[in-house]
């Protein structure tokens, strides 16, 4: 197995002693809820023996002490076990989730380009939500109903004889039976529904994504028949295996109700014998009536592992590609902040042409360059080759006179600033989304950076100040303004390197001019790549490099 793989045992082992006290608790409160029914069922009928004189007397303390005993212990230990249980399980969840965006994030850029969207939150959300299902829907209840099954037999070979015993351990052979049958022929439509229901949300978010286009082009009409064809097929399977659950719990009773008429026939032989008496029939009939309900639910839950599985194997598919930048095995950390780019070539895939080939650049230690030409020649690229987002396929990049594949990433991340071409702005306040950069960093430090980037007027509109929430994906700020606010971020870092891709682009060219004004004090001795498309709005540099 990759050490990317997914480690799902290694994760439910951290979490050992959460999952073994919730299914104890599981135990405990069948127990409690058979001993419940039992207890009652004695106490009824010796109460009705009673009455008609067949028993002289009757203790009613002690059964109605036991009765009350099984209710509390009955009501306290389901709370127990629901509270442990869902505590057991967010934790498995919260691990998971870390687990597998950990390893998203050591992808590198190109990798994470080839994911889709729409189906990775599908896999980080919902699929990591079905695996909830693994243990309180299947581990925990099907351990807690054999350990109660035995205990049951266990109990009617002490008070009854071993072939009451043995009837009710036929329930220990039949039911698992069934539910695995039950898992079995629910296999290929379980695994289907897996992959149909991502297909389904992510044809609804995509409509929605794309609404304008598709009113635009008049293609509404057929993308609603698209969806309305992926519905139906979900539908489809859905009722399939509801059915599929309905018959398999219907054997399930059947075998409860079979268990019960077994143990009555057998008990009733009994009494005639005078081995048990009356109130010990009905214990033993109620009993087995209980025990017939901690079965019900499993055919189906056995039928869903089938969905965890799928689950599984997606959440898997998502993580198991090793990361594509290698870490050196003694990793040194990032220093200086001139840079050279030597002979490098990159392209995104063998059967695409190259974006660079042979590419040569030296930038000394606190000079300013911009980089222009048309979109394409690979300016973009080279700045993420910069970052270390990519490696390139030949030649090297120095920086201190270091190769970059043999810094430390995080170091590097540190050293180098960059300001992307599409920069994100988080569901969260101003103030959250700056401190992304720096969460140490004080209201006053907050107030500067938006300063330097142009936007103390925009602050000073804002009702709210640094806790106005910023709408998702910036959406409640113009284009550029939220570069800006990505800028601050960047000016946040104090990185001795900066790459600025873009930084004036959205901006009309008086704020631009205004912005390369502060954006030059900032700038100071730092080493900076500028990429942009009109030179004249950016701070003051050194050269200019035309690419392409």
């Amino acid at each position: 197995m990759h050490e990317s793989e997914l480690k799902l045992g290694a994760i439910l082992g951290r979490r050992r002693w959460w999952l073994l006290a919730g299914t104890l608790l599981m135990v405990l409160s069948l127990i409690a809820g058979t001993a419940l029914l039992g207890l009652s069922g004695w106490f009824i009928t010796a109460s009705a023996l009673a009455g008609l004189g067949v028993i002289a007397s009757l203790d009613i303390f002690t059964p109605g002490a036991g009765i009350r005993l099984a209710a509390v212990v009955r009501t306290v230990s389901r709370y127990l076990e629901r509270l442990i249980t869902h505590e057991a399980t967010f934790r498995l969840l919260t691990d998971l989730r870390g687990q597998v965006f950990g390893r998203l994030l050591q992808l590198d850029e190109y990798q994470l380009r080839g994911l889709r969207r729409g189906d990775t939150l599908n896999r980080l959300t919902t699929d990591v939500d079905t695996l909830d299902h693994l243990f309180i829907g299947v581990a925990g209840p099907t351990a807690a109903a054999l350990m109660l099954t035995m205990a049951v037999a266990g109990l009617f070979g002490i008070l009854l004889d071993a072939w009451t015993a043995l009837a009710v351990l036929g329930l220990l052979l039949v039911n698992p039976a069934l539910a695995e049958l039950s898992r079995r022929r629910g296999h290929r439509a379980s695994h289907q529904l897996v992959e149909t229901l991502p297909e389904l949300r992510r044809e609804a978010s995509e409509s929605l994504e794309s609404l304008s286009d598709l009113v635009a082009y008049d293609r509404v009409p057929a993308q609603r028949q698209r969806l309305l064809e992926v519905s139906a097929r979900v539908i489809g399977l859905q009722e399939k295996l509801a059915r599929l659950d309905a018959l398999s719990q219907g054997l399930v009773t059947m075998t409860g109700f079979l268990a019960v008429w077994a143990v009555l026939v057998l008990s009733i032989g009994l009494f005639q014998q005078g081995l048990i008496s009356g109130p010990v029939l009905g214990l033993a009939v109620l009993t087995t009536l209980g025990l017939g309900e901690a079965w019900q639910t499993l055919p189906g839950a056995w039928r869903k592992l089938e969905q965890c599985r799928g689950a599984h194997r997606r959440i898997a598919a998502l993580t198991a590609a090793g990361p594509g930048l290698p870490v050196a095995e003694q990793p040194r950390t990032a220093a200086g902040n001139d840079l050279v780019v030597d002979n490098v070539s990159f392209r995104y895939r063998p059967e695409l042409p190259r974006v660079l080939d042979g590419f040569n650049l030296r930038v000394a230690g606190g000079e300013r360059i911009a980089l222009i030409g048309p979109s394409g020649c690979g300016k973009t690229t080279l700045a993420q080759l910069i970052m270390r987002q990519l490696d390139p396929d030949e030649g090297r990049l120095l920086l201190g006179g270091e190769d970059l594949r043999r810094l430390e990433p995080a170091s590097l991340r540190r050293h180098i600033g960059l300001l992307s071409q599409h920069p994100m702005l988080f569901h969260d306040t101003v103030a959250r989304n700056l401190r992304l950069a720096r969460p140490e960093a004080s209201d006053e430090d907050l107030g500067r950076a938006l300063a330097i980037a142009g936007l103390a007027n925009f602050m000073d509109g804002l009702e709210h100040g640094l806790e106005t929430w910023i709408s998702e994906a910036g959406g409640n700020v113009s284009g550029g303004e939220g570069r800006r606010l990505a800028l601050a971020r960047l000016i946040l870092t104090d990185c001795p390197v900066v790459i600025l891709d873009e930084p004036t682009t959205g901006l009309d060219r008086e704020t631009a001019l205004g912005l390369a004004e502060t954006l030059d004090q900032w700038l100071g001795s730092r080493t900076a790549i500028m990429i942009t498309h009109d030179p004249d709005t950016l701070p003051r540099h050194d050269r200019r490099i035309r690419m392409g």
